[in-house]
């Protein structure tokens, strides 16, 4: 009868020696996988992080004289590292159809228009302090959007027309898309001048501004980079180019508490991996001496009837490899059923779309690695009844 037949008729003998281990080995794995998975999935959503945190860097203009071109946008989006550009303009002007609420006595009857390449974005509807209570954010470039207490002074709706004009006499006509409000209109004084008071700021695209008064120049830039861990780079290769001309600053936050949420999760399932490792090497380790140990009488029986040390070695080292095996089986169904409710349940793991699962290399030498495992701890455990002579093990069968 060959090792392997033997290794076999071991496992069928001895059943709940086998399913003990079994069971051990199924959980080890489990645990293993698991982790593994939920670390991939921490990994993976690190990289969508950094491409869609959207970090940025904020460029003010420091002369109202000296604003930023075409020719600055075009030098800051062939800069290593930038996304795109959200750019901002601004400019004060009249209109022949709608009539500002007045501030303070003297101050002349103007608006402020306000431009965003994505009104979104970078702007008060960003920071909460404006919310939109009617109608959609501008897209086109004739579209804007009024406070809501203006809308009601001039009985303006979504959908209707106003006309600016600027000091130049130039003109632009312009839909109401949206209305919003502040909550801060009725606690302004009456100090505060018309063009400053908050239902005469108008908000639309910078390319609408633009068209208004007739150039191309923007007061502030927001600037989005590619990957967050290289803002600080990018940061510094625009404080020399705009010098003295420019305040810079940058906005992180979002990706560095991701980031540190993602991180701590990512500790967190390196641990349980080697706790887990380690646990279960112990108690692996452990139950194969006792076992063993009481498998000297078998030991020398299979001596005495003329099979070698290295087969029966041999032997051994496949019933744990079979079980080992069996339980890996088991472990990996279990893992690919349960890690999806596992990760759902996470907090974390709801921010990407990955699905947690293992790919076919990592499975692949998980069972590589707990095969070996399983080979080392059996020979260890062998080992003292593999070293000594023939005699002096029939003599202790015989005691």
């Amino acid at each position: 009868m060959g090792c392997l037949e033997r290794a076999l008729c071991y496992i069928r003998r001895k059943k709940m020696k086998s399913v003990l281990l079994l069971l051990l080995f199924l959980v080890i794995n489990s645990m293993v996988l698991g982790t593994l998975g939920i670390r991939k999935v921490s990994l993976g959503l690190a990289e969508e992080l950094r491409k869609n945190a959207e970090s940025k860097i904020i460029l003010e203009s420091m002369d109202v004289n000296r604003p930023f071109g075409e020719t600055d946008m075009q030098a800051i989006k062939d800069v290593p590292n930038v996304n795109r550009l959200n750019r901002i303009s601004e400019i004060q002007a009249v209109s022949t159809t709608c009539i500002p609420v007045a501030g303070s006595e003297g101050s002349e009857d103007m608006f402020c228009i306000h431009g965003y390449d994505k009104l979104e974005n970078d702007s008060p509807f960003a920071d909460k302090v404006y919310r939109l209570t009617e109608g959609d954010y501008p897209q086109e470039s004739d579209e804007v959007v009024v406070s809501q207490f203006l809308a009601e002074h001039n009985g303006i709706q979504p959908g209707d027309k106003i006309i600016f004009e600027t000091t130049d006499g130039s003109g632009q006509e312009t839909v109401v898309t949206g209305l919003f409000l502040s909550g801060m209109e009725r606690s302004q004084t009456e100090n505060v001048r018309t063009v400053n008071r908050i239902e005469n700021q108008i908000y639309g695209t910078a390319d609408f501004v633009n068209r208004l008064s007739g150039g191309n120049s923007f007061i502030n830039v927001a600037v989005y980079v590619n990957d967050p861990e290289q803002l600080i780079e990018t940061k510094e290769t625009l404080e020399k180019m705009y010098q003295g001309r420019a305040a810079i600053g940058i906005t992180d936050r979002t990706f560095q508490k991701l980031k540190m949420m993602i991180g701590q999760t990512g500790r967190i399932t390196l641990l349980i991996f080697i706790l887990t490792m380690a646990a279960g090497s112990l108690i692996t380790g452990l139950l194969l001496a006792m076992w063993m140990r009481n498998r000297k009488t078998e030991i020398a029986v299979l001596i005495s009837l003329g099979i070698s040390k290295k087969d029966i070695l041999s032997q051994m080292v496949l019933e744990e490899m079979i079980i080992y095996s069996l339980a890996f089986a088991g472990a990996g169904m279990a893992v690919k059923f349960l890690l999806p409710q596992i990760s759902n349940s996470l907090a974390i793991m709801q921010e990407g779309s990955m699905t947690p699962e293992l790919s076919s290399g990592w499975m692949l030498l998980v069972l590589c690695l707990g095969l070996a495992g399983a080979v080392v701890l059996t020979v260890i455990a062998i080992f003292p009844y593999m070293k000594k002579p023939v005699k002096e093990i029939l003599s202790e069968m015989e005691g």
